[in-house]
């Protein structure tokens, strides 16, 4: 299948596929004579799980690193189900992270809130400004 159809089964962009093809996600992309791309069903099952997994907020490399575990030949040994599991709780810790600063940034929000002057407009933060 060409690159449209694979995207619209993958739930990606043309764009998308030749940008994770560039940095290796995929590896070599069949082509054609004329050099279009010539994608395969799990061509496709690579870039649905790359989608999950960006949307899961894993990285490049780390979807790179989870394609390793996933493609490998010995998938369910020990060591590729610890490496699956320290990428998720690696992945954990930057969400833990994140939910900390934005509570941190939801705190100053409603503190700004609380002491803006609503008949003036009033702030304390930035009267001096």
């Amino acid at each position: 299948m060409r690159i449209r159809e694979a995207a619209q089964q993958s739930g990606l962009t043309s764009s998308t596929i030749r940008f994770y093809e560039q940095v290796g996600l995929l590896g070599p992309v069949r082509r054609t004579a004329a050099g279009y791309r010539v994608f395969a069903e799990r061509d496709v099952k690579l870039l649905i799980f790359l989608r999950k997994a960006r949307d899961l907020g894993y990285s490049l490399d780390d979807c790179r690193d989870l394609l390793q575990v996933v493609t490998a030949t010995n998938r369910k040994s020990v060591d590729n189900a610890a490496r699956a599991r320290a990428l998720a709780l690696k992945r954990l810790d930057e969400i833990e992270a994140d939910m900390a600063r934005l509570a941190s940034v939801r705190v100053l929000i409603q503190l700004h809130l609380d002491t803006l002057d609503e008949v003036t407009g009033e702030c304390p933060v930035t009267r001096e400004l």
